[in-house]
């Protein structure tokens, strides 16, 4: 799984880290190889908001099997 930063970092000018309301685009496989796309928001430190985000795509969309990418928006 990466963690692409690169939106954010041209944003903001400088690295997503801290507490605060974070949105993440999050590129995933399902069972069948097709890839879906879902932009999620969470609360907390990145890294908890980041777990928190992939922990709720997998019970909200049953059938993901890997996530590929997350981005972190602005």
């Amino acid at each position: 799984m990466r963690t692409n930063t690169l939106k954010y970092e041209a944003s903001h000018g400088k690295k997503p880290r801290g507490y605060g309301l974070w949105f993440f685009e999050i590129l995933a496989t399902d069972d069948r190889g097709a890839y879906l796309t879902e932009t999620i928001d969470r609360y907390g430190t990145l890294s908890e908001a980041k777990r928190l985000a992939v922990s709720s795509l997998k019970s909200m969309v049953g059938r993901v099997k890997t996530i590929v990418e997350i981005t972190v928006l602005p």
